[in-house]
């Protein structure tokens, strides 16, 4: 793998405006010049600088671009794309060039890289690979997305409780490279059970007779099971501050390994994916995908939206001789809808934070509720007041103001109840928790805004 130099920056923005020039130009070009260009400047970049690339263009020049590189580069390429951006690249990749990739790739990173896939592609990309009878393979796909066995590798270093440490020393030598992350080396006992890890700190500061056994740290181990949640390892990994742990079967036997980086990028993919579900789009998408894919990503949500689009339609039209009586109400009543959308997200992002981070459990959620709703109370006195004091200024009445004041003391307790209870039942039905939950807050609280600002409106004002 070639490192990240100071020099790679360049390279790429090279190609960026090579590749602009191409989609720019109106003649077709000479394919064979600009693949040697193409070539050139990709033989200087780093592989996630070209994956980062790749994502950021049109499929016909991603292919163009992807056939340019090494083989050796195409395999670190595959592992640093986003899984929308991968598939093009994998279907239309030659079945022989193909299962040469992936001989290139651990079994652990072939299967994160085909997990999301769907599983009549995965199998399919296995079986021209000619690895579906792997072991290792198997079992990892085996595991569910958010447990550790997906994420842990095989990649391990074992030793003795019996071995010293001169003994230890040798077998790295006939190694010849240690594991990324790796921090320590994980020690058995006589029956292959885990009893212990030696940190690398105290390989190297004890003499070669030293004996495994009596320097190991063999109290207080971090270590996980394949089954374990990745959000409550993750947890882990933050509190005690590890670099890597093992992974154990029903047996007590290491089954592989799990290293900050992997729960890094889970963690980041998760909260890439949130942000994506918060907004009502259902998984990644590839930018330059077809309009029929981005299309079908997309409707489920927009479609929610029209629903609500439509009732608050209805519910504006109850009102209709309302705002015609009292046109100042047309113009404020967006005030209390946006205001409480705010209150509602608010609310829902800490909650879905708070799930996260497993801060609200059976215990403490009345408590936590409770607060908001106190919370959603004051917001709602001290800005309704406010709103309130400036609709009085233009409009000169104490009924309409006192109409707003309470219509946003009533709007803001809704939308931190939404915002609240909307991600614990999406959680509860075993969803994620931010799943379309600014869709719904905004239809709920607009719907809710308008009916409680024009009837109350409809009430005292007339």
């Amino acid at each position: 793998m070639k490192s990240p130099a100071a020099d790679i920056a360049p390279s790429k923005q090279q190609l960026l405006l090579l590749l602009a020039q191409w989609g720019d130009s109106a003649e077709e070009p000479d394919m064979e010049t600009l693949r040697e260009n193409i070539g050139e400047l990709v033989d200087l970049m780093h592989e996630a600088d070209i994956a980062d690339t790749l994502e950021s263009i049109p499929l016909p020049q991603r292919l163009v671009v992807w056939g340019c590189a090494a083989e050796d580069s195409q395999a670190e390429i595959l592992l640093e794309l986003s899984d929308k951006a991968r598939l093009p690249l994998l279907t239309q990749t030659p079945e022989a060039t193909l299962a040469n990739l992936f001989k290139l790739m651990s079994a652990d990173d072939i299967a994160g890289m085909l997990r999301d896939l769907r599983p009549a592609e995965s199998a399919r990309l296995l079986r021209l690979a000619g690895i579906s009878s792997n072991a290792q393979l198997r079992a990892s796909l085996a595991f569910g997305d958010d447990t550790v066995g997906a994420l842990m590798d095989f990649d391990t270093v074992i030793m003795n409780e019996s071995d010293t440490i001169g003994d230890i020393l040798a077998k790295l030598q006939i190694m010849g490279e240690l594991p990324s992350h790796c921090d320590k080396l994980f020690i058995v006992d006589s029956r292959d059970r885990l009893a212990g890890v030696l940190p690398l700190k105290r390989l190297l500061l004890n003499p070669p007779t030293a004996i495994t056994r009596d320097i190991m740290v063999g109290h207080n181990l971090h270590f996980f099971r394949s089954e374990d949640d990745v959000e409550k390892v993750a947890g882990a990994f933050e509190r005690y501050d590890i670099i890597s742990a093992p992974v154990l079967d029903d047996a007590n036997k290491i089954a592989g390994r799990i290293t900050v980086d992997e729960i890094l990028n889970h963690l980041q993919q998760n909260h890439s994916l949130g942000l994506l579900n918060s907004a009502g789009i259902a998984e990644e998408e590839d930018l330059f995908a077809s309009l029929p894919r981005r299309f079908a990503n997309r409707w489920r949500w927009l479609f929610v939206n029209l629903l609500a689009v439509f009732i608050i339609s209805l519910a504006v039209g109850l009102f209709e001789d309302t705002i015609m009586r009292v046109v100042a109400l047309a113009a404020l009543m967006p005030i209390v809808a946006g205001m409480s959308g705010n209150v509602g997200n608010q609310t829902a992002t800490l909650t879905v934070r708070a799930l996260a981070l497993e801060q609200i459990n059976s215990l403490n959620w009345r408590t936590i509720i409770r607060g908001e709703v106190m919370l959603s109370i004051l917001n709602g006195l001290v800005w309704g007041t406010l709103v309130g004091g400036f609709a009085y200024l233009v409009y000169g009445r104490i009924d309409l103001s006192l109409v707003l004041m309470l219509s946003m003391m009533v709007c803001f307790l809704a939308a931190a109840v939404t915002g609240f209870f909307f991600p614990l039942l999406m959680k509860k039905i075993g969803k994620d928790p931010a799943l379309g939950a600014s869709v719904v807050l905004t239809s709920v609280v607009d719907t809710l805004g308008f009916l409680v600002f024009l009837g109350l409106g409809a009430l005292f004002l007339l």
